[in-house]
């Protein structure tokens, strides 16, 4: 299960090249735990509606599994903690002037700073991200700057890591498919209870963003937007998933993490307020996605939900 938006700009510690060292583009990187299926490539990434904020390929690994340098290099920059979408990750300055950053580790094996060697174990793959250890489904996001940083060059300025790897008998992964479309406008025109978590509707009598069951797995992105009145404090959004068992009764519960929409004008009653909360996700087993509100002052109006999505089933 996947929460949150799409990857931004994050710190980054000491990765400025040397001025010694030239960039190159030769093939001789190791995939981070070796000839293992790609869940979603760098085109792929780039192909999402909005595109990928840092482009790259996800390796579809356990958590856990040995995650390995792709050349000798320098650790420049290395993330601990499970906040923002990248989770913990950790950068990798190529002794050829390259940078490499591996995303949603459950952990790191080497401080920052370090030298490390072509095929070391320099961490354990997760799933982090989002402020929490399942964030996504687990995998390991591998993202490639030619000649510079994320930062120098722009987080949407990698380039495609497979096409730098040795080669090896893993074939390269098809063109990921045209995803399937939804969206919906509906006029809620409902009062919200004050602090209390309440069901955002798609449409009369719909609540569902995104369904799995055992047979069916969901790929997607969603995004939904509130219109409300009566706005002087703010209101928060989050996304639920409801695990179901065989029956279609729901048992367990899982909350995404909120964000909390500001008032348009603390005094002025009638004066419109607008949120949008977005959300990639990953469902498998019977398992589906609802919306929720919660108000922090009394009488808000919600007059208008806009539900859209993009999404891909296996």
């Amino acid at each position: 299960m996947a929460a949150g938006t799409a990857i931004g700009a994050s710190a980054i510690g000491w990765d400025l090249f040397s001025r010694g060292l030239s960039a190159t583009a030769a093939g001789t990187y190791l995939r981070p735990c070796g000839d293992v299926r790609i869940s979603s490539s760098w085109q792929g990434h780039k192909n999402r509606n909005p595109p990928s904020g840092e482009p790259g390929t996800d390796y579809a690994v356990t958590t856990g599994t040995e995650i390995r340098a792709a050349a000798n290099g320098v650790i420049v920059d290395r993330k601990d903690s499970t906040t923002t979408a990248t989770g913990r990750y950790l950068a990798l300055r190529a002794d050829d002037g390259n940078y490499i950053r591996y995303l949603h580790l459950q952990s790191s094996l080497v401080p920052l700073g370090a030298r490390v060697s072509r095929g070391q174990v320099i961490a354990y793959s997760g799933a982090s991200g989002f402020g929490s250890e399942t964030g996504y489904g687990p995998h390991v996001h591998v993202s490639l700057w030619i000649g510079g940083t994320p930062v120098q060059l722009g987080f949407t300025n990698s380039v495609d890591f497979e096409n730098y790897v040795d080669p090896g008998p893993y074939p390269p992964p098809p063109e990921d498919p045209v995803p399937l479309h939804k969206s919906t406008t509906y006029s809620w025109n409902t009062v919200v209870r004050e602090g209390v978590w309440s069901r955002i509707p798609v449409t009369a009598g719909e609540f569902f963003l995104a369904e799995s069951s055992s047979a069916i797995k969901e790929t997607g992105d969603i995004a939904l937007y509130i219109g409300a009145v009566g706005v002087t404090k703010g209101f928060q959004l989050r996304a639920v998933a409801e695990s179901l068992n065989s029956s279609g009764v729901v048992v367990a519960t899982s909350p995404q993490p909120a964000i909390e929409v500001p008032a348009t004008a603390a005094t002025a009653d009638n004066s419109w307020t607008y949120g949008q909360y977005s959300l990639p996700y990953f469902l498998s087993g019977p398992i589906r996605l609802t919306a929720q509100i919660r108000t922090l002052n009394a009488g808000v109006r919600v007059t208008q939900v806009v539900f859209k999505k993009n999404y891909w089933q296996s």
